[in-house]
């Protein structure tokens, strides 16, 4: 008896649609991939593998690859060729048309996925490919690879993979996670000393004449200058100045209230 991987059991099932006849009463085997292998007799659950019977000894597949088993499905078998038609016989025209893929160029098993090379494709020696040339046996193994390559743990790599099986789309999905985590968690420059907004219609208060002294009008700002610097409030109009920047305008003031009592 001889254990395969699933790649060549599939490959062998395939040429046995078109290369043998079908014997009566065989089983077939359909993989989730949409593949499928006819026996040459009965399959059956062992555990957690799927044993098929074929070419005198057995097929072993992983249980979890298995979609179903159809029991007792039986073909017609093929014509002598001395009686064969001068066409091509229905039996091979209607072969599936996917060939099994090679180990090499493996496209992915997930609908709706453009051809590449697939992150997972259990036909491989290696199942689990985290770039073109680093090939694993788990998905552990692809994980730590990638996760050594985009500097990021483990954890992370397997939250940010997203839903393709396609290779480049996951590197892809990883690489534009990885710049918006590094641009998020970015260090800010340090700020200028942020400067303080006379009017600013955004706050709650939005005039300012001090960093705790905010008023609801322009006249209530006015009020407080003029309390502070003892001058009129239209005084402080006439010198404040042009800035919006409530430093500048109290420096305003400040010159303008020395000026007059230096003249």
């Amino acid at each position: 008896m001889h254990r395969l991987t699933l790649w060549m059991a599939a490959l062998i099932g395939f040429s046995g649609l078109i290369g043998h006849a079908w014997v009566e009463a065989s089983d077939t085997i359909y993989f989730k991939d949409g593949m499928r292998t006819v026996c040459e007799g009965n399959a059956w659950e062992k555990g957690d593998e799927i044993h098929c019977e074929y070419d005198g000894g057995l097929l072993i597949y992983p249980k979890s690859d298995v979609a179903q088993i159809e029991k007792g499905r039986s073909v017609e078998p093929e014509l002598d060729s001395k009686n064969a038609p001068e066409i091509e016989p229905p039996a091979a025209q209607e072969a599936p048309s996917i060939p099994a893929p090679s180990p090499e160029t493996a496209s992915s098993a997930t609908p709706g996925n453009s051809p590449g090379i697939a992150f997972y494709d259990p036909r491989r020696p290696q199942k689990y490919w985290s770039s073109e040339g680093r090939h694993h046996d788990t998905f552990r193994d692809a994980i730590s690879a990638l996760s050594e390559e985009f500097n990021r743990p483990a954890a992370w790599i397997e939250e940010n993979l997203g839903d393709s099986n396609e290779l480049s789309e996951v590197r892809q999905t990883l690489a534009l996670r990885l710049m918006q985590s590094t641009a998020a968690n970015a260090t800010p420059a340090p700020p200028l000393d942020a400067a303080i907004e006379f009017y600013n219609p955004r706050r709650a208060g939005k005039y300012m004449t001090g960093p705790e002294a905010k008023h609801d009008s322009f006249q209530d700002a006015l009020d407080a200058l003029a309390r502070e610097f003892d001058k009129p409030a239209d005084w402080v109009e006439r010198n404040m100045g042009e800035s919006n920047d409530v430093d500048q305008i109290r420096q305003n003031l400040k010159n303008a209230q020395e000026a007059e009592t230096d003249g």
